[in-house]
């Protein structure tokens, strides 16, 4: 088993490799963490490797360190049972779906992946306690063992196992909070209605806030900065204008100050490489038309989102949904994935 586990990583390796170059960043850019928040997500660096502890994305429950790229196969939900003691929760709506979803070691090798939930399982719990330079140590209550690179590798993707503690930076990890959604995104979906329509027609004063009604009656002829009636928000209307709003009003930061993927002149095998690493919270541009990510379907299939101009000019959608594959074999011409600086939660 264990063979084959390398061999699949060493598969996905080298087609990422090859398909994708482009595929991850170099680090999330989120604070690293001296005290661990009972029920927050994180992102979990390797202090030699700059990698991060992510469920394999070949749905095999194996446990890697890979690159970042911030999807929720990289996201860790820490649940405290007693003291500085702790679950450790795979956030991939696959891995959700499937129940097994806790970070476990075996009973009988050094191997570590993910296993079905149990309140009773001493293989998977954990004691999180912190080291002098800002990194943790994760070791096992099963038998004392510490989570670690195989043979200290630096390289992505590598296996993780569980090892002898000996103090290597192989066996210390920085934890990096992801932030939960600015509280004044919490009514989005109630300020922006579906249904209603993104403009401040009849007035040629912009109002990015704005929600009307009705649609508006000059939407073939308009231009950049809102006078015309359809809502701007940094210097773009319509489908980009609102996807771009509801980046900034989830992160605070301008989506258009985010990492860009440029997929014009990806062939369909990268591009399938660059939509494997969707996430919450990217804004996705095709066919001429700018999407807001707002979920990943436990199937890794479909995705869902919202979006304004789709069938009807400024209309608001929520819950709109899109197969993955559509973007690199089917009807839709990917031009670009604009990268959130983190998974929307």
């Amino acid at each position: 088993m264990r063979i084959f586990k390398k061999f699949i990583s060493i598969l996905l390796f080298l087609s990422f490799i090859l398909l994708f170059p482009l595929n991850c960043f170099a680090a999330s850019n989120l604070s690293t963490v001296s005290t661990i928040t009972n029920g927050a997500s994180y992102y979990i660096r390797n202090k030699n490797s700059g990698c991060y502890l992510d469920a394999e994305n070949s749905l095999n429950f194996n446990v890697i360190q890979y690159d970042y790229h911030g999807a929720l196969n990289q996201t860790w939900k820490l649940t405290c049972i007693s003291g500085n003691t702790y679950r450790l929760e795979n956030r991939s709506p696959y891995y959700q779906n499937q129940g097994r979803k806790c970070l476990s070691v075996s009973e009988v090798n050094d191997e570590v992946d993910l296993y079905y939930y149990s309140s009773s399982l001493v293989t998977q719990q954990w004691t999180v306690t912190a080291n002098s330079d800002g990194t943790f140590t994760i070791r096992s209550l099963w038998d004392n063992k510490v989570l670690q690179t195989e043979n200290s590798s630096s390289s992505s993707p590598a296996n993780v196992i569980k090892a002898t503690y000996n103090g290597l930076n192989s066996q210390k990890w920085y934890f990096e909070k992801i932030p939960s959604p600015n509280a004044l995104t919490a009514n989005l979906k109630v300020e922006f209605q579906a249904g209603k329509y993104w403009n401040h027609s009849p007035s040629n004063s912009n109002s990015v806030t704005s929600v009307r009604s009705i649609a508006c009656t000059h939407h073939g002829n308009c231009n950049y900065n809102g006078s015309c009636g359809c809502n701007s928000y940094s210097s773009a209307i319509q489908c980009k204008g609102y996807a771009l709003y509801i980046g900034y009003r989830y992160y605070l930061s301008d989506p258009r100050n985010w990492n860009v993927i440029n997929c014009d002149n990806m062939s369909a095998s990268e591009k399938a490489g660059a939509m494997s690493f969707l996430k919450p919270g990217d804004i996705i541009h095709f066919n001429n038309h700018y999407i807001y990510v707002t979920s990943i379907a436990s199937n890794m299939s479909t995705f869902y989102f919202t979006d304004v101009n789709w069938n009807d000019p400024c209309i608001i959608r929520w819950g709109g949904s899109c197969n993955i594959s559509d973007f690199y074999s089917g009807s839709k011409n990917l031009h670009e994935i604009i990268k959130a600086p983190y998974v929307l939660l």
